[in-house]
């Protein structure tokens, strides 16, 4: 894959990736047509993480190229708070018949808040690594790598909301 000998940089020093803009591009993109399904499908039959999924496609729009090792550190990152939001999400569920809808709501808007930390903590790593741009052309690999690693190979085009 052919790599620009730039970095991603402006002037002298590369502006940090903002936790506010991915915030923002993985709300809008979760809610396009069979995004939501293919996330969920992502997360419960391939154990895959939605945010680092969304975090993929929003790097690849902005043709930035991850390197294995990047995506690598990226994922042990998730993992103390992918265990903890998995336990919470059942928790979720196991209560919902018990809760009226506004008890509900509270605790989807608690998940909601540890997906945002997540969110954040990836953005956070990734201004710490030396980030590099790819033709256009090229684009959607980040992703395409995930999901191979996963064996969701499958869930790609509907994950990009083709």
């Amino acid at each position: 894959m052919p790599l620009n000998d730039e970095p991603c940089r402006h002037g002298s020093k590369r502006e940090p990736l903002s936790h506010d803009a991915f915030w923002q591009f993985s709300y809008t993109h979760y809610f396009k047509a069979d995004v939501e399904a293919a996330c969920l499908a992502l997360q419960t039959f391939h154990n895959g993480s939605v945010n680092l999924a969304l975090l993929m496609i929003w790097l690849d729009a902005q043709s930035i190229d991850l390197t294995q090792e990047q995506r690598q550190q990226l994922e042990q990152i998730l993992k103390p708070t992918e265990g903890l939001l998995e336990r919470y999400r059942h928790m979720r569920r196991s209560l919902k018949p018990q809760l009226d809808s506004d008890g509900y709501e509270q605790l989807k808007n608690f998940e909601l808040q540890m997906e945002r930390q997540q969110q954040h903590d990836l953005i956070a790593a990734l201004n710490q690594m030396p980030l590099r741009h790819v033709a256009e052309h090229v684009s959607g690999a980040n992703l395409a790598r995930y999901c191979h690693r996963l064996g969701a190979v499958a869930l790609i085009d509907k994950l990009m909301a083709k």
